[in-house]
């Protein structure tokens, strides 16, 4: 036995066994391949053509035929042939190998008169997907749009292959104007087969959108990310469940998936107030990453969730300024932070003097931030400087404080101590 060429995929060369030929036939295969690896086609198809004539097979005058398509290729040499052989194996033979090629060097060279005729004598009643989805190429270059879907549709049903079905897709959304079944075609699909393409799972998206149907687009979004957690996925699911205010559904996701996105993930907690939840994660970062900015987090969120409950006791200010000092001793020095803790101490009463010292050390940061600043007024306001609280709070109604009740509040207490005092 010994190896004969058999046809082109992909750029590379398929071998299958035959019966043992002739020596010149096995050089004239080996020479035919290093022209073709060369892209010299119109050699390479000269010497196909030779195959052809010493043996009579139908592969080598496909192959030829192949050649004839590429850059330098002659279909002047192949077409006669591949019409002789189809006269005379018409009555008997049901390879369709040649049949294709002449339909498809026919349609290459915009004889379209003289491909259909051959499709519908020999390919439009085909079994083979590959007969089938030619014939329909060529209706559909001919502007035969329906007979085009028919012929798709059953190469689908022989072989239900991605490429096919987003031929039929293409056809009934730019040809047949008819969204709803490509999406149908497209939905039927991928439940049988998850594992389709991204390609399929874009065309649904797409089409999807077009119809404004973006909770279906989240939820092939998120198929994808399950199959490939690519960021750009999560980008796209992030940004539609915001705008679909899905933050639940965003957050379910995310803790299946929460390596690599906890940031993300303790955002949402604290976003939906998922208290519990958000003060577990901050714990658990604290202890993989040794970050102390992670011991404040977990501060703010026990007396956040404490303030939400109206249930701020002696126990819970002990353990937000354990954990606050905490996280100061091993150095945070955020703005934020210092700002939170300082203000705490000083709305509590616990430290008022050491609460307006970390109010200064994040203005330090931020002179010009009129929230720390509304922080320095009401700690200066607890100690009875009420002068220099009201200057302070000249700055932050200046800045268009005055809009936030909290600040408000601040002021009217404020304004009124500085009145007292000045009765006096």
């Amino acid at each position: 036995m010994k190896p004969i060429l058999l046809s082109l995929l992909g750029g590379g060369l398929l071998w299958a066994a035959s019966a043992a030929g002739s020596a010149q036939e096995d050089r004239l295969i080996v020479e035919a391949i290093f022209q073709d690896e060369h892209h010299r086609f119109d050699q390479a198809e000269t010497l196909f053509v030779k195959l052809y004539h010493l043996t009579g097979r139908s592969e080598y005058l496909v192959q030829a035929a192949k050649e004839a398509m590429l850059p330098g290729g002659d279909p002047a040499k192949v077409i006669p042939l591949l019409k002789a052989w189809i006269s005379r194996h018409e009555a008997q033979s049901r390879d369709t190998g040649p049949v294709r090629m002449l339909v498809a060097l026919y349609a290459k060279s915009g004889r379209l008169d003289l491909a259909e005729p051959l499709a519908d004598k020999w390919l439009v009643h085909s079994d083979r997907p590959a007969d089938l989805k030619l014939a329909a190429t060529l209706k559909n270059d001919l502007g035969k749009y329906k007979e085009a879907l028919e012929l798709l549709k059953r190469a689908y049903a022989k072989a239900p292959d991605d490429r096919t079905l987003l031929q039929e897709v293409s056809l009934l959304e730019k040809r047949l104007n008819d969204r709803q079944e490509a999406i149908r075609l497209l939905e039927t699909h991928l439940r049988l087969q998850p594992d389709a393409s991204v390609a399929v799972y874009f065309k649904l998206i797409e089409l999807y959108a077009k119809a404004n149907r973006l909770d279906k687009v989240l939820e092939l979004y998120k198929k994808l990310y399950e199959k490939d957690p690519q960021q750009y996925f999560l980008q796209k699911i992030v940004k539609l469940s915001l705008y679909t205010h899905d933050l639940n559904g965003l957050i379910a996701l995310l803790e299946k998936h929460s390596r690599g996105n906890e940031a993300l993930l303790y955002r949402l907690y604290k976003e939906t107030k998922q208290y519990d939840k958000a003060i577990a994660l901050a714990h658990r970062r604290y202890v993989e990453t040794g970050k102390p900015k992670w011991l404040a987090e977990e501060a703010i969120l026990t007396y956040e969730k404490a303030n939400a409950q109206k249930k701020i006791t002696p126990q819970v200010l002990k353990t937000f300024r354990r954990l606050f000092d905490k996280a100061l001793k091993q150095g945070v020095d955020d703005s934020l932070y210092l700002n939170y803790y300082g203000y705490t101490l000083i709305e509590h009463d616990l430290d008022v003097e050491r609460g307006i010292a970390l109010v200064r050390r994040a203005l330090k940061q931020q002179p010009d931030n009129i929230y720390y600043l509304d922080s320095l007024a009401w700690g200066l306001y607890k100690e009875g400087h009420c002068e220099q609280a009201y200057r302070v709070m000249e700055k932050v109604i200046a800045g268009g404080g005055n809009k936030e009740p909290e600040i408000k509040m601040h002021w009217e207490s404020v304004r009124k101590c500085m009145e007292k005092d000045r009765a006096f």
